[in-house]
């Protein structure tokens, strides 16, 4: 499989690394936003990006502080240049975007393409917060303690920066995602990001829209890497549908 490493400049100047997977649909491509503290370096994300490449182009991003990428880590405030970055380059390639994020990416990504919603065919939203202030991580639990431990792979860390600077609300930014066919993903045992964080997004987000809540599912890549390929039922047949245009149906909560 063929990969590039590219770099994506933002506006205000913060390199952003990215790795190309040229996939079976030169057309189209899906878009990776790792969560905190992750990269698209780590085992994990790399399994899915070549996964993902078995049917598109994957274009899987670090966010600035995280991986090769450049700058400190802003907890969403900041990020959304980061996103825009990659966005811009892929625009100019590709006639459909679509976008798979996690957690802090899932917010990342609802804030950044409800500025111009027109751009993306497709999102795909994993244990997204509805607002950075609500995030429960019970870090003191067992589970929150093995999620930690198993997040920890080769090439994971972050640079942090401010943690106080002011962030738009997922809750209220999702709500301008008009035509943007959403998918939200959440594990039932998520203690980092409780589900009904992704209730919250659904409710509030226009339709399309449809929410799968995982039974006993932990936290963002987490339930890629404990169930790959129930989690690819799950991701490839909505790209499929939305990549191609057609139309997706709401689906309520389980």
């Amino acid at each position: 499989m063929e990969q590039t490493a590219l770099t994506c400049m933002t506006r205000d100047g913060v390199g952003i690394s990215c790795e190309l997977y040229r996939g079976a649909d030169r057309r189209a491509v899906v878009i990776i936003c790792p969560g905190f503290f992750q990269s698209k370096q780590t085992p994990t994300f790399q399994r899915l990006a070549r996964a993902l490449a078995e049917h598109w182009d994957v274009l899987a991003m670090d966010f600035r502080g995280h991986g090769r990428s450049g700058g400190l880590y802003t907890f969403s405030s900041q990020e959304g240049a980061d996103l825009e970055a990659i966005l811009r380059w892929a625009a100019g390639r590709y006639e459909r975007l679509g976008i798979l994020a996690f957690s802090m990416g899932a917010a990342i990504a609802i804030n950044t393409i409800s500025r111009q919603p027109e751009r993306v065919r497709s999102l795909i939203a994993v244990s997204g917060p509805s607002t950075f202030e609500e995030i429960e991580f019970q870090f003191w639990t067992p589970e929150a303690m093995r999620t930690g431990l198993a997040g920890c792979e080769p090439g994971a860390g972050c640079r942090p920066g401010n943690p106080l600077m002011k962030k738009e609300r997922p809750v209220e930014t999702v709500r301008r995602l008009q035509q943007v066919p959403k998918l939200f993903l959440h594990g039932t045992r998520d203690v980092i990001v409780q589900f009904p964080h992704s209730q919250r997004l659904y409710a509030a987000a226009p339709e399309p829209k449809k929410l799968e809540l995982i039974e006993g599912g932990s936290h963002a890549e987490a339930l890629f890497r404990d169930d790959s390929a129930g989690f690819l039922r799950l991701v490839e047949p909505w790209f499929m549908t939305t990549l191609q245009g057609n139309s997706v149906a709401s689906s309520q909560p389980l």
